[in-house]
């Protein structure tokens, strides 16, 4: 019995201490627990900041559109090239000749608007297309809608009387309105005689050699036509017609049809062309001697009598010339 009350407040004690260890060790396990978290997380906030920063930099540059104001503020339709450029005013095309024209006509929020193509002068307007539908009885000229935006006027075989303005307009109040002008690469085509004189008409007398030069020169430097190509009332020509080419001056392309001893069937229209678009010719007329004698003396006393007419007007001239001079040193 004298044993209790000596270890009694010893075990309590202890008890109690251990408690108190635990509890201690306990709280300092959280807080490390809680410190590992925090440098933890502080890391992968770090290399997130590292990485977003590394995917901005790699990023390329935004690139904000310039909006024009009436596009933000009145919504009207506009007109723009294939890049989506706005654009105004007028564009210039040039086309060769009998090539197939495009000509493009993109129109950006038309809102239920009609786009139409017409054919303007100094004069006069004539509408070719409205909508998908074609307003010209021509049927060279056609309209088709190419997706998202563009009205295409497209013309077949361009001729020479194609050139000038084309309007695509938008009927919005006031109208919007695209001009293209078109122009037309048509070379030039002539036909010279052995004096390199411009022919339109030529007689010859039977058995005598006729030589003709085809003479044709691109509308601008830089295009390439092919050989000019001689025809005989629209056919090839006979067989004893000899053709060949020879180097023109600067860009010039000349072909020459030579016929040894002309008869009377070698007569008639002879015409030089550079595809079927651009064409010359001459009428050639070959005569027999006394009809030859005929057109050679009409032309002489012609001749001759326009030179009597010059030589006394000349005399006259010299005449009241002198008259002048001799009365002013007489005074």
């Amino acid at each position: 019995m004298s044993m209790r009350p000596a270890w009694g407040p010893k075990l309590f004690l202890v008890l109690v201490t251990t408690t108190i260890v635990i509890g201690n060790y306990q709280r300092h396990r959280e807080r490390i627990h809680l410190r590992e978290q925090l440098v933890n997380g502080h890391k992968v906030t770090r290399n997130i900041t590292r990485l977003q920063e590394e995917i901005i930099a790699n990023l390329p540059p935004l690139r904000i559109p310039r909006l024009r104001h009436h596009r933000v503020t009145d919504w009207d339709p506009y007109f723009e090239n294939a890049e989506g450029q706005g654009i105004n005013g007028s564009q210039n095309v040039a086309l060769h000749l009998g090539a197939t024209a495009l000509l493009d006509c993109r129109v950006a929020m038309l809102s239920g608007k009609k786009v139409m193509w017409l054919r303007r002068n100094a004069d006069w307007a004539s509408l070719l297309t409205l909508g998908n539908t074609t307003h010209i009885s021509d049927p060279r000229y056609s309209v088709s809608f190419q997706y998202p935006n563009n009205w295409r006027l497209a013309i077949a075989g361009v001729r020479r009387e194609d050139r000038g303005l084309y309007v695509c307009q938008v009927n919005t109040h006031p109208p919007r309105m695209l001009v293209t002008n078109v122009t037309v690469l048509a070379p030039d085509i002539r036909i010279l005689d052995e004096a390199r004189h411009e022919l339109r008409d030529r007689y010859y007398k039977t058995g005598s050699g006729i030589e003709l030069a085809c003479v044709a020169r691109p509308s601008c430097p830089d295009s390439r036509i092919p050989h000019p190509v001689w025809r005989k009332n629209g056919e090839t020509l006979p067989d004893h017609v000899n053709v060949y080419h020879i180097n023109g001056s600067n860009e010039d392309l000349v072909t020459k049809l030579y016929i040894e001893q002309a008869k009377k069937t070698d007569s008639g229209e002879y015409s030089c062309s550079v595809s079927q678009f651009s064409t010359a010719a001459v009428h050639i007329h070959v005569l027999n001697g006394e009809k030859q004698a005929a057109v050679h003396h009409d032309q002489w006393n012609a001749a001759r009598t326009n030179c009597e007419k010059l030589n006394n007007l000349y005399i006259t001239i010299a005449s009241f010339v002198f008259l002048q001079t001799w009365m002013i040193s007489s005074s």
